[in-house]
């Protein structure tokens, strides 16, 4: 199932106040992955300081599973350090980030690997998942939702359908750029930065199932942040000293 010194994808998960969630989510993750060893994968998961049972939970489910690797913050740090400690510390020539929440279904995962392994000629080097319907949002989040997308895509002359749901990345990426954004905004900003270096982007439809259980932590705070970081890499890269790199 994994391959820790030459690993094809990684699985990067940040964890918070999510013990209600991640032992369903590490045990369907695990029956995918299970069925494909030829992906040859490793999975991080940061448990970014939670308040709940998260922890505990996790270091009982991290015993089961082979090719876990398990970064402890002692101190809530937010998503998106969590994620970057993940990014930094992957080794998988493409490196994928997932939910805990159990909202994205990991039996969609073959959609995405078969794509990051066609070689042909018409590679794709990033894959975004794109929740077409979002039945389980509440319609005032739905609404945030789409305002948010049509702004970015306004803002950064784009048609992405989705910035903010399960996406794969070439670890090569990682190596070239400087990420700026210290909010959500870090996935928009991905997508941005991979576009304006000629990266082929594919996007492919995902089944949003709706969070199985607790509460999300996404508030009007931390989405004006990240809007408030979207606006200020916008005047950034209409800026004559922008590049994609930094």
């Amino acid at each position: 199932m994994s391959d820790s010194a030459n690993p094809f994808i990684s699985f990067i998960i940040p964890v918070f106040n999510e013990e209600l969630n991640i032992g369903n989510m590490l045990r369907n993750l695990y029956t995918v992955l299970s069925a494909h060893p030829e992906w040859r994968s490793e999975v991080i998961v940061i448990e970014d300081g939670s308040k709940d049972d998260t922890r505990q939970v996790i270091l009982e489910e991290v015993k089961k599973y082979r090719g876990i690797q398990l970064i402890l913050h002692d101190k809530n740090q937010g998503y998106t350090p969590s994620l970057k400690d993940g990014i930094q510390r992957a080794c998988g020539k493409y490196l994928m980030y997932i939910g805990a929440d159990e909202e994205f279904d990991s039996s969609e995962l073959p959609s995405f690997l078969k794509i990051l392994m066609d070689s042909g000629t018409d590679h794709t080097d990033i894959v975004l998942g794109v929740r077409w319907q979002r039945n389980a949002y509440q319609l005032f989040r739905f609404f945030l939702s789409v305002i948010y997308i049509f702004l970015l895509n306004f803002l950064f002359k784009l048609r992405v359908n989705d910035y903010n749901w399960s996406q794969a990345w070439p670890r090569d990426f990682f190596e070239k750029v400087q990420l700026r954004s210290h909010s959500l905004f870090i996935l928009p900003e991905i997508i941005i930065r991979a576009h304006d270096l000629k990266y082929r982007i594919k996007e492919i439809p995902s089944n949003h199932r709706g969070r199985q259980a607790g509460k999300s932590s996404v508030n009007i705070r931390i989405m004006g942040h990240a809007l408030l970081e979207a606006l200020q890499f916008w005047r950034y890269r209409s800026s004559p000293s922008y590049s994609p790199t930094r």
